[in-house]
């Protein structure tokens, strides 16, 4: 019985632990994605720009 007993309540912790730590992951994959994408954005825009100094680099890089 105190075997079960045991096993059950690692069971719940894990199953607490997990729950209470699902919305805050959530969150964060969150923020990093649109902070991604707002600078994915960003460098579009900067390569978009027409510059007043020629472009240095070589044809053929990326």
């Amino acid at each position: 019985m105190s075997l079960a007993l045991t096993v059950l309540v690692v069971l719940a912790a894990i199953a607490l632990a997990l729950t209470l730590a699902y919305l805050p992951m959530k969150l964060l994959l969150q923020q990093i994605a649109r902070n991604v994408q707002q600078f994915i954005a960003r460098q579009r825009e900067r390569r978009q720009a027409t510059r007043p100094t020629p472009d240095r680099r070589k044809p053929g890089e990326p």
